[in-house]
């Protein structure tokens, strides 16, 4: 099987985003859990873009994906992830029909040294920076990878998807994501 990161990928004149602070938490990923909220998190311009376009996924540190790739997942059974509703604001207009993507499951499958990983952190024990994703044959191996789209233990802030998503997301012409091979070594 092959796997891609899943990488932000702007439009001309897009915008990136920023959760509402009272949101902060949603981003946390040492609690790599389903998340419940009561309302829904709102997510705005930032304001130092002048550009205000808005892609098929926004960039708010994580990716932010319209109702119809969303519809597109449910409809494929796509696995490993969860949709949470959120509010985006630009400029006062609400737009009702994002999903935070919440990536909860993780494997054990980052080769540290080929992918030149640094910045280990002891609280979220995992690593800050990576220069390629490249993943270990053997632990691959050791592995049994149920989830269409999923975290990497060592370097958590990235997502990583499989073949079948990434057809989707081609063949639908997902604008706002880009889908880079992973190295198996």
């Amino acid at each position: 099987m092959k796997f891609y990161q899943l990488k932000s990928d702007f439009i001309r004149g897009e915008a990136s985003f920023a959760f509402d602070s009272k949101y902060k938490n949603i981003l946390d990923k040492s609690d790599l859990s389903i998340k419940l909220y009561f309302d829904k998190p709102l997510i705005k311009v930032r304001e130092v873009y002048r550009q205000r376009n808005m892609s098929d996924v926004l960039k708010a540190i994580d990716l932010i994906p319209h109702q119809r790739l969303v519809n597109t997942f449910i409809d494929n059974f796509i696995s490993g992830v969860q949709f949470i509703p959120v509010v985006v604001d630009v400029d006062g207009k609400l737009h009702h029909n994002y999903f935070y993507m919440n990536v909860f499951p993780t494997y054990s499958l980052l080769d540290v040294v080929k992918s030149q990983a640094s910045s280990y952190s002891d609280y979220f024990e995992t690593y800050g920076f990576i220069m390629d994703m490249v993943f270990d044959a053997n632990k691959i191996n050791k592995v049994d990878i149920k989830h269409d789209v999923f975290r990497v233990k060592e370097f958590s802030s990235s997502i990583v998807i499989n073949e079948k998503v990434k057809r989707i997301i081609g063949d639908n012409n997902i604008t706002g994501v880009v889908a880079s091979p992973v190295e198996i070594v």
